[in-house]
């Protein structure tokens, strides 16, 4: 899933010759597993935390394009860099039921603060010309963590969840904020969907 950060783009013509541009940064993100605890505080609320690894990263996207018509020359050239990186949580969510009994309808509001444990770097560029040029480029690398800029992350939680005799699902939304490398400080955007089951011990 992919939400937009930035997006630049610049059109010039002359003499009959133009040039197009476009640069665009997006969020991206992917799975996420974990293990939780949830403790009850009332019939209607409960205090919830826990472990989670999720995928979270961004996509910088630019395009340009020239074009002539004295000599009817073409040329487009594409370069995608992604930087993946895997994020160990630690949510604390507080779930306020709208309905209760075996089939319990909640919402989800939280906090959470996150970690960078891994990152993989890829780039694909690709030029094509009218007069037959072409050129491509293919690039994979897993980074150093270590040496990476916004290890720590951290933002808010909103969403949803029903659950029935121990099964759930949940849908989340999680803001953060973090320092990125390449594109400075930023902001993510993460969709998850969630389901499981509920273990209860004291039963």
């Amino acid at each position: 899933m992919e939400d937009e950060i930035s997006d630049l783009s610049a059109n010039e013509s002359w003499g009959g010759e133009s040039y197009n541009s476009s640069f665009e940064t997006k969020n991206i993100s992917g799975y996420n597993v974990g293990i939780g605890y949830e403790s009850k505080l009332g019939e209607r609320l409960s205090l919830e935390t826990g472990f989670k690894n999720i995928k979270r990263g961004y996509k910088v996207v630019s395009e340009s394009s020239y074009a002539s018509s004295w000599d009817n020359y073409e040329e487009t050239s594409t370069n995608e860099a992604k930087i993946k990186m895997n994020y160990l949580d630690l949510p604390v969510v507080l779930n306020t039921a709208i309905l209760t009994g075996d089939f319990r309808l909640y919402a989800r509001t939280g906090i959470f603060a996150g970690y960078l444990a891994s990152a993989r770097y890829l780039e694909q560029s690709e030029y094509n010309s009218s007069d037959g040029g072409f050129e491509s480029y293919a690039y994979n690398e897993k980074m150093d963590a270590s040496d990476m800029d916004g290890r720590l992350t951290g933002g808010v939680i909103l969403g949803a969840g029903a659950e029935y005799k121990g099964f759930y699902f949940e849908s989340n939304y999680n803001f953060g904020v973090g320092s990125f490398e390449y594109i400075g400080e930023s902001y993510t955007h993460d969709i998850s969907f969630n389901l499981g089951y509920k273990i209860k011990f004291n039963q």
